[in-house]
């Protein structure tokens, strides 16, 4: 078994001192949209918490979590790691992210944004003050580290003068929409998930008649607590795509195993496997929504013989925006 406080320090010491859960190169972070030139001093925002940034560094992260559950070497320095914050400087010696990674989801990032571009959607980008939602702390029960990093959060979002968040991922949207009401006494930004408002819009349509088939994996958190079920369906429709439900849907939809796997990278593992061959008796390609599930699902996917894509890669193809 994991040293869990070992990994709770290491978790909080990042978030405490970076405003991130792990290690991450802040410019590469932003890269994506330094590219897309989106602007700053901007009312209404694309707030991306870099959860989807953070991917590559979850994966490499399991990666040495799972040596250490597995091997006592490992597991030494793991607990010597949350020990000793001057180790922090070596991070990238073993939490090594190839570029390739990051590349990919920025593709995602590019994506989300141009499709709110081209759905006339006007918005700006926050790039340094974008640091993390904190909804991690929230899941693990960390209470007081959360109510300061909301009020972190919170100072931000005044600071730039923003009156509308769109958000990008079911952890942030909840944080965001459903949470910090409850922390804050005067949190009146209004709250958008760009797959409601894409619905919404409505303004795109494919470039080919032809259809393609995917079976779709709710978010645990989209579904139950958002209720975010018929819009993305909606729009995948729209955009000639034929969904194939699996077994386990919509507010009854299969984990993919995170957020445990920093807890837990073997039952993480379990929990993924099993859910991608739920997916795969309905299609070997499946929709995914957010990053968590990206990341989860997309570990294991060849193993199962699944292929995993992101919403905004498929919609960015059928409507034939061009990266």
């Amino acid at each position: 078994m994991l040293p869990l406080q070992a990994v709770f320090n290491i978790l909080i010491r990042n978030i405490t001192k970076t405003g991130y859960p792990f290690p991450i190169d802040r410019e590469k972070c932003h890269k994506w949209a330094v590219e897309l030139n989106i602007p700053r001093n901007k009312s209404t925002i694309m707030y991306t918490s870099c959860l989807y940034q953070l991917v590559p560094y979850i994966n490499s992260m399991v990666s040495l979590l799972e040596k250490a559950e597995h091997s006592g070497f490992w597991k030494f320095g793991v607990k010597m790691y949350s020990g000793v914050s001057i180790l922090d400087k070596f991070s990238s010696l073993f939490i090594r992210v190839p570029d390739k990674e990051i590349e990919k989801v920025h593709k995602i990032l590019k994506s989300i944004a141009l499709l709110l571009m081209k759905n006339n959607v006007d918005f700006g980008y926050l790039y340094e003050n974008d640091i993390y939602s904190g909804a991690l702390l929230y899941d693990l029960g960390l209470d007081e580290l959360f109510k300061e990093h909301v009020v972190k959060v919170a100072n931000i979002f005044k600071e730039n003068k923003v009156e509308k968040i769109l958000t990008i991922d079911p952890h942030t949207h909840h944080i965001l929409n459903t949470i910090y009401p409850k922390y804050l006494d005067e949190f009146n930004i209004e709250v958008i998930n760009y797959i409601e408002l894409l619905d919404e819009k409505n303004a795109l349509r494919p470039v080919s008649k032809n259809s393609e088939k995917y079976t779709i994996h709710d978010p645990c958190i989209y579904a139950r607590w958002e209720n975010i079920i018929d819009a993305p369906r909606k729009i995948l429709r729209n955009a000639g795509i034929e969904i194939v439900e699996p077994l386990r849907t919509g507010l009854n939809t299969g984990c993919c195993g995170g957020p445990i796997e920093s807890i837990s990278p073997s039952m993480s593992k379990a929990v993924a496997i099993g859910r991608l061959n739920e997916l795969r008796e309905k299609c070997n390609k499946a929709i995914t929504m957010c990053p968590i599930c990206f990341a989860n699902l997309g570990r294991y996917s060849s193993d199962v013989g699944v292929e995993i894509e992101d919403i905004a890669i498929v919609l960015t193809r059928r409507f034939g925006i061009t990266l």
